[in-house]
């Protein structure tokens, strides 16, 4: 959620500091309409977030079959037998940037942990690669598979599989969870702050169970 600021007062004519202390509250709001959440290295005020919350949920998953910016695909079957978390999002989506550091943080390490039982896979719905590697800084990162959908196909079917119909309208991020049976039992609605211990706790059952 981007919060916004009223705009600064006018400054009194002939004041050359208010006219630069006027500026600068200009830049200050509309750095914090464009960034929102925060940047890539997150929001540094995690107390105001929502507690990990998650919606249960027991179906089968749609298809997952997307490119990878290396030319290949990633598909569920490369995550049988394990714990798959899905993730939609967008290098344009505040939220979405906000919640990532965390993400790919314990992505990361659950997949050194656990190695061959866990797999995250992070689906842009960008245009093109072009933003989501700028994002990245050129360098996709570690033990998180990415992938794009530009037409978001993919994004629409796994939305309406776990609400077991289809929303008006579509909302980022957005993440699931399949289960090493191979079913979707967990989404989550929104940003969240993967840090949470409830959400180590949460998915290392799942790898666990």
């Amino acid at each position: 959620m981007t919060e916004r600021s009223e705009p600064a007062a006018p400054a009194r004519p002939g004041s050359r500091r208010a006219l630069l202390l006027a500026a600068a509250a200009v830049l200050v709001t509309a750095a914090a309409a464009i960034w929102g959440w925060g940047g890539l290295g997150g929001s540094a005020d995690t107390a105001a977030r929502p507690p990990f919350e998650i919606t249960r949920a027991n179906v089968a998953p749609p298809p997952l079959s997307l490119p990878l910016a290396d030319g290949g695909r990633v598909t569920l079957a490369d995550a049988t037998g394990e714990v798959l978390v899905v993730n939609f999002w967008a290098t344009w989506c505040p939220p979405c940037r906000d919640e990532m550091p965390s993400m790919l943080r314990l992505g990361r390490e659950l997949a050194e942990r656990h190695p061959g039982r866990f797999k995250m896979v992070a689906v842009s719905v960008d245009e093109s690669w072009d933003a989501v590697k700028e994002f990245f800084g050129g360098v996709m990162p570690p033990a998180t598979t990415v992938a794009l959908d530009v037409d978001q196909e993919v994004t629409r079917a796994w939305y309406c599989a776990a609400r077991g119909g289809c929303p008006d309208s579509f909302k980022f991020p957005e993440t699931y969870v399949v289960d090493r049976t191979g079913r979707l039992v967990a989404y989550m609605v929104g940003p969240r702050d993967w840090s949470d211990p409830a959400a180590r706790t949460f998915l290392e059952k799942l790898i666990g169970g």
